[in-house]
């Protein structure tokens, strides 16, 4: 976005009407879209070895068969659902055919997302060349600067920021086709194609709603569609600019309310206290301004979470030099929109392009600022970066293009690292918020997951010392002491987790549990349906639920929730096996012994399966069979009494 001065506009070829030499005085341009692509996926390639990490992954990913296929169910749940706070059905298919490809390996997933990222820096690099008056290094820079620097990591090595990338393509190829259609025509098709790429970014992200304004800021430079003081902007020309924004701000504004409702139901503690302080809010959103400003200058240090304490005041130092910032770079936009248009464009892209994730558009009581908010709000800066290129002496630009270039992408490969899995995530965002309670219950849990609970529980006591009543943190002890077999302790951290937090779902199912385990029934059948109400999808509910039902001898109803359960989670081989139990207590052995059989197809290694189908094969004659089963049975469980039991008798009818 050249930085030239003067109030007349200059005269503007079209660049069919250019002619050879103008192409070879501004060089290849494929070539160097390539270039751009293949250095992002060199840069980022290390990803791919990343693990999924417990933040929106576990929920999205490994406890959500809903989005496991692109069958008619599965397309039904992805265009319905809001699943944490989201509707992002496209998003959802993508997600959806990784898993058709990959399962739930997570190398998959990360790769999808890099070669997203990498297109999209490539489509980038069109459209700076667009705004850069076809000066190919420029645009390289651009594009190398957006795509290469350590603040895109979050988005890329998240495998639930998915969404980031692919609203980040449908909102470049949109940008892409607005400026043909203003640059180059036919204006109507472009606009067209504009409007679709625009609708898809919206259902795969609602962050992309501000682009009708982008577009504003844009008609006013370089496209200079909007010329003049603000008078002029009312003129019949005028008038056309902005009906043809209609169509985006009728799909802008469907966006913008569905998210403000969800984001409304979702409030609650401490965003509730922040949502009654307007001032406080309006100065963490100036804050977030000139902080993501600085980020972008200075990618160093970053971390997953920037958090602020509970009795944070609108006075607050931080606050109050990040809102002076942010204040007097507007102001001085303003002063020289007539000397410098394009600073304003560039200003003006970035503020408006973050303002659906500034708090004063949103609440989140965990954190402000967010790497992945940056994706898309900054590439106005890199096209300031790409037309300070531009401007420099050949020379210099090259040795420090290059020289920044190396910078951004050393850092990025240390951000990767720090995403590599739970453990290094949490234990990074540590080191630069050690008082945030996310931080601390997440460590603990990704430790815990790998078996270190000794590790672990020192986290989830911190969270609870700094916030007593973070419900996950108590589930976490809850879950701790049942392993160490306290009953007691385990379900009055439950009962805690739910008294805090009604809607928790795997709380209900764990107290439910410990509820059965301590012989109380009937408590643990009222949460176990507490826990299905909240979440009908609950699979191991529906399991753990069925096999409550059986200790009532109520063997019916407990097939159905084996069913249900299997109908969520096809792979769960315990409920084909406790399904075969209690078709036997029904009498129905013959189709025990399929259930059995389905079971061991799923886990070979069920020694109860092996028993059990053992059992109905010496009942039907099929002595030889029954003894393999027997016998396999004791391999992998060489305690296991009843197959001793049940061996020794099978020996004897030889």
């Amino acid at each position: 976005m050249p930085l030239r001065a003067g109030r007349k506009p200059a005269a503007r070829r079209r660049p069919e009407a250019e002619g050879e030499a103008g192409r070879s005085r501004r060089g290849p341009r494929w070539p160097a879209a390539l270039m751009v692509a293949v250095l992002t996926l060199a840069v980022f390639w290390p990803v791919i070895d990343n693990q999924f990490v417990n933040w929106d992954d576990d929920q999205n990913f490994l406890q959500n068969p809903n989005f496991r296929g692109l069958g008619a169910a599965n397309l039904r749940w992805m265009f319905t659902t809001f699943h944490l706070g989201h509707y992002q059905p496209l998003t959802w298919i993508t997600l959806g055919f990784d898993y058709v490809i990959w399962g739930l390996n997570p190398k998959g997933y990360h790769l999808t997302n890099l070669l997203l990222h990498a297109v999209n820096a490539a489509v980038f690099y069109f459209v700076a060349l667009r705004l850069l008056g076809g000066k190919v290094w420029a645009a390289s820079g651009a594009a190398l600067f957006f795509a290469l620097h350590p603040l895109r990591v979050e988005s890329v090595a998240w495998a639930s920021e998915r969404r980031d990338v692919l609203a980040g393509l449908f909102y470049l190829l949109s940008a892409l086709a607005y400026l043909r259609a203003h640059q180059e025509g036919p204006r109507r098709r472009w606009l067209a194609v504009s409007v679709t790429a625009f609708g898809a970014a919206l259902l795969s992200k609602v962050i992309t709603v501000s682009l009708p304004v982008v577009f504003l800021a844009l008609d006013f430079y370089p496209l200079r569609r909007l010329r003049g003081g603000w008078r002029e902007w009312l003129t019949t020309e005028a008038r056309r600019v902005w009906a043809e924004k209609l169509p985006y701000a009728a799909l802008a504004a469907a966006a913008a309310w569905a998210a403000f409702a969800l984001q409304k139901a979702g409030v609650s503690g401490f965003a509730e206290h922040v949502a009654a302080r307007p001032g406080l809010r309006a100065g963490l959103s100036l804050y977030g301004v000139a902080v993501y400003l600085w980020k972008t200058i200075v990618p160093y240090p970053l971390y997953q979470q920037y958090v602020m304490t509970a009795g944070l005041s609108p006075w607050d130092k931080r606050i109050l030099l990040g809102a002076a910032v942010a204040v007097a770079i507007t102001a001085l936009a303003v002063a020289w929109r007539r000397r410098f248009p394009a600073a304003v464009t560039v200003w003006a892209c970035y503020a408006v392009s973050l303002l659906p994730v500034l708090s004063i558009a949103r609440v989140d009581p965990q954190q402000y600022v967010a790497d992945h908010h940056t994706y898309l709000a900054t590439l106005g800066l890199a096209l300031l970066a790409g037309a300070g290129v531009g401007a420099l002496p050949a020379r210099l630009a090259g040795g420090l293009g290059v020289a920044v270039l190396l910078a951004l992408s050393a850092l990025t490969r240390q951000q990767i690292e720090v995403w590599r899995d739970p453990v290094s995530l949490w234990t990074r965002t540590l080191a630069g918020s050690p008082d945030s309670v996310v931080a601390h219950n997440n460590l603990g849990e990704a430790l815990a997951d790998q078996g270190r609970y000794a590790e672990a529980v020192p986290h989830f006591l911190r969270a609870i010392q700094i916030k007593p009543n973070h419900a996950h943190a108590h589930y976490n002890l809850g879950l701790a002491a049942l392993r160490e077999g306290k009953l007691a302790e385990a379900a009055g951290r439950f009962e805690q987790a739910v008294r805090v937090e009604p809607a928790f779902a795997a709380a209900h199912n764990d107290l439910a549990n410990t509820y059965a385990a301590l012989g109380r029934l009937e408590a643990a059948l009222e949460h176990y349906r507490t826990a299905l109400r909240l979440q009908p999808g609950f699979a191991e509910a529906h399991y753990n639920l069925g096999n409550l039902l059986y200790r009532q001898r109520q063997f019916a109803q407990a097939i159905s929730h084996y069913r249900q359960a299997l109908l969520l989670n096809p792979s769960h081989a315990e409920a084909h096996n406790n399904w075969g139990v209690a078709l036997d207590a029904l009498g129905r052995a013959a189709e025990a012994v399929e259930h059995y059989r389905q079971a061991l197809a799923l886990d070979p290694g069920n020694a109860d399966a092996h028993n059990n189908l053992g059992v109905d094969l010496e009942a039907a004659g099929k002595i030889d069979e029954a003894l393999a089963h027997y016998q396999e049975a004791l391999r992998l469980n060489p305690s296991h009494g009843d197959a001793r039991a049940n061996l020794a008798r099978a020996r004897s009818k030889r």
